[in-house]
């Protein structure tokens, strides 16, 4: 039976991380610069902006001072505070978690149509991810091992490791329930299809993701695997929330009722009763001031239902008044 605590297994162990961090930071930034053009598309308004958006640019951004971090602290003897590398890198990976997992709760919302027990227990299995992320970055002492910057007694982040997992199998569960929720009548529109292909993405995610890092920090093998698996699972986690933000986000830019229209029954020429996303109005200038409306989640509470008409005021939910005298319908 092999020892892990070998030295020479531990060294070899060492160097298998850093090479794994080295190809997969080279992997994300990839990711990231062929998708800038999304970002870029979002700030000129040439789409719609939604309260998501700046959960998705955190889910993009943070993982790339995570990789940063680790170059650093990966990068050979030198002079570089490894406590500060440990506590920069731990601190923003922690955030890139949360943002992704803000963003699961604000499908759940919608999914949901603001259930107030739906919304309550994913909020505190959030708020609970949070306080542990708080507490396992207090706790840790960064040192330099041998020209590699790690962590004293990495089975400490057994605590984050399984809240993150408990957090994120709460989130998961409520999300499918919320697709599968809906009839089959619901089931033939194309939001719902995408929505569904969406969770089952998500569920192998969360599978790849979650489960080697609870794993091996169970097992407490030696400290380079018990901290082998956090940056694939960190990657992972923040491409699968993005990419299923911009997937959600392209369907809605192609039919823009789409996504409102689950949950509510809608089909086209009827009246909306209550849609799935409480949604905002946005005006747009990008089309020469035509006043190009666009829209985007807000949270729950922020919906009004109360329109103005003709007074050349906004309408909120039901329709948007474009100049005196003409309204103009949202959906």
């Amino acid at each position: 039976m092999a020892d892990w605590h070998d030295y020479s297994r531990v060294i070899a162990d060492y160097i298998a991380l850093v090479k794994l961090v080295h190809v997969l930071g080279g992997l994300y930034i990839w990711e990231f610069v062929i998708y800038l053009d999304y970002d870029y598309s979002v700030f000129t308004r040439k789409r719609k902006l939604t309260w998501a958006f700046p959960l998705y640019l955190g889910c993009r951004l943070c993982p790339l001072v995570v990789i940063t971090m680790q170059f650093l602290g990966s990068s050979g003897p030198s002079k570089i505070n490894c406590q500060a590398v440990i506590d920069i890198g731990f601190v923003f990976g922690y955030l890139t978690l949360l943002f992704a997992s803000a963003l699961i709760i604000l499908r759940i919302s919608a999914l949901w149509q603001c259930n107030k027990v739906v919304i309550a227990i994913a909020s505190a299995a959030w708020i609970a991810e949070m306080i542990s992320y708080i507490y396992s970055t207090i706790i840790f002492r960064g040192y330099d091992a041998g020209g590699a910057c790690t962590i004293h007694h990495a089975e400490d982040t057994k605590i984050s490791t399984v809240t993150t997992f408990v957090t994120d199998l709460i989130l998961l569960v409520l999300m499918l329930i919320g697709v599968l929720r809906w009839n089959g009548e619901h089931q033939r529109d194309g939001i719902w299809w995408l929505l569904y292909m969406q969770g089952l993405g998500w569920v192998l995610a969360f599978t790849l993701a979650e489960m080697p890092p609870m794993v091996f920090v169970i097992l407490n093998l030696n400290e380079p695997m018990n901290v082998m698996f956090l940056t694939p699972g960190l990657i992972i986690t923040s491409l699968c929330a993005s990419h299923m933000h911009r997937g959600l986000s392209d369907h809605g830019t192609t039919d823009e009722s789409a996504l409102a229209a689950v949950g509510s029954g809608e089909r086209s020429g009827e009246t909306r009763s209550r849609p799935l996303l409480p949604s905002f109005a946005v005006r747009s200038t990008h089309d020469g001031g035509g006043g190009a409306v666009h829209w985007g989640a807000l949270p729950c509470h922020f919906r009004r239902n109360k329109s103005r008409t003709r007074s050349g005021d906004r309408s909120w939910g039901s329709s948007v008044v474009k100049s005196p005298g003409e309204t103009i319908p949202t959906r």
